[in-house]
């Protein structure tokens, strides 16, 4: 309950009131801080001369302070809903993209209010200068990122210092704001990134490596009578070819529409297609190119995908006509009421949908995983590899076979200088044929034993 004002009186142009308030010794001085929120200051004197001669070094202190609740508890995860709120300002008159919206809401669910937690900070008021400072080595220690809590081996330092750039801001615009503090604001220094990418939790698979994986891969769909489950391990073996030749983002493929796609003929005559990538993802809108082969191939599984779940429903919907009601579909429901056909491919449709998904859906993440780790465990490989490998194979192929490192990194929408430290110290075990120099003789060359 406010307490009762016994006497006010206006100062500095209207802007604060000095007021004597019941039951209290001293005059206060009364400022506005928008809206209904007042914030009032002892003025240390029951003279109301000293009081005015006071108010101006008052009120300075005063708006030099964030304004605070009664009882000091504006959370900070209620200031970061205001910070989005700024930030969906901007992306509705067009001044961020909404990849950048989506980013800045994903660092704050998935890594900011995680670091809370942990750091047991729940209101602004305990934020302090060095209440940070582990950030980096909080993110270093993880072992699950993103809502599946996928495993990892902590977070790329890339990725920490991304985040720490937009903390960095974030804690700016609290001050800006009055929020924060300026003697609390903390600022997070950036690290050092001394990790060697050639062992980067997605490595590019290594020649033999891939060939033996391909191998293994070829023969994931041999041996099944069911010509259903024999399409589907097909579609997985497209998907990966899918994935390698266009050198994707597990994200990006799965945002990929025929609408997006383009058919062109090269200057040799063969086919390649012309994709572009959705601005809803890591980097962007981008137009990029691949195999038309690979594209064209993915698209006819998918029409024979089509005509087989059709002659599907079509024998569902027989059956139910005879009164057969023990019938249950994918989603182990029981189907009661005839299913309509699917329709022909339309360029709305993914390119990496399933016809057997209700609402021409693609396969859930985890269920491409689980089938990526079925033919991995036949191979016994030392490196970890993973499906986002498939990405990191194509550039460092694109690489040996010369292609310019410009060219490469706007095709897969990364960084030059993120292709050169990722990919190229694996040139000198690729290329092991071509360097090094040894006698042209014809003469074959003997080898000495160190016995040192």
């Amino acid at each position: 309950m406010s307490p009762t004002i016994e006497f006010r009186e206006d100062t500095l142009n209207g802007s604060a009131s000095i007021c004597k308030f019941k039951d209290r010794k001293y005059l206060y001085l009364r400022v506005n801080r928008g809206g209904k929120k007042y914030t009032t200051h002892s003025l240390q004197t029951t003279e109301i001369d000293t009081a005015r001669r006071n108010a101006i070094d008052v009120y300075v202190k005063i708006q030099s302070s964030p304004p605070t609740s009664g009882k000091s508890t504006l959370t900070i995860k209620k200031v970061f809903e205001n910070y989005m709120i700024e930030k969906n300002k901007k992306l509705n008159r067009g001044l961020i993209k909404p990849n950048t919206q989506k980013i800045y809401q994903q660092r704050i669910d998935l890594r900011y209010i995680p670091y809370l937690s942990f750091k047991n900070m729940k209101n602004m008021i305990e934020i302090r200068k060095n209440s940070f400072d582990d950030y980096a080595g909080f993110q270093l220690d993880r072992r699950t990122r993103g809502r599946w809590k996928t495993e990892t081996k902590g977070l790329s330092h890339n990725t920490i210092n991304k985040d720490i750039g937009q903390l960095n801001e974030i804690f700016k615009w609290m001050v800006d704001k009055g929020f924060l503090q300026p003697q609390n604001k903390p600022q997070i220094e950036r690290i050092k990134d001394l990790k060697k990418y050639s062992e980067e939790s997605n490595p590019a698979y290594l020649p033999d490596d891939w060939k033996k994986f391909k191998d293994h891969l070829y023969k994931f769909d041999q041996g099944y009578e069911d010509e259903f489950e024999t399409w589907k391990r097909r579609w997985f073996i497209n998907y990966i070819r899918f994935m390698y030749q266009g050198g994707f983002r597990p994200h990006e493929s799965r945002k990929i529409t025929f609408g997006d796609c383009e058919i062109l003929k090269r200057k040799d005559g063969k086919p390649s297609c012309l994709i572009q990538i959705d601005e809803n993802t890591k980097t962007g809108r981008r137009e990029m190119t691949m195999n038309g082969n690979t594209f064209l191939n993915v698209k006819s599984h998918l029409v024979k995908g089509i005509k087989l779940r059709n002659r599907q429903i079509e024998d569902i919907n027989s059956r139910l006509k005879k009164g057969d009601d023990k019938i249950i579909d994918n989603y182990r429901k029981r189907i009661k009421e005839p299913i309509p056909l699917l329709e022909p491919l339309d360029k709305d449709d993914f390119v990496l949908m399933n016809p057997f998904l209700k609402d021409r859906k693609i396969y859930h993440g985890e269920h491409i995983r689980d089938w990526y780790k079925e033919v991995l465990a036949g191979c016994d490989f030392k490196r970890r590899y993973t499906v986002y490998s498939l990405r990191s194979t194509h550039i460092s192929n694109q690489l040996l076979m010369n292609v310019p490192v410009n060219k490469v990194a706007k095709n897969v929408g990364t960084s030059m200088e993120m292709i050169q430290k990722t990919y190229d110290g694996l040139s000198a075990r690729y290329s092991i044929n071509e360097l090094g120099f040894y006698k042209d003789t014809g003469v074959p060359e003997t080898v000495e034993e160190d016995l040192s």
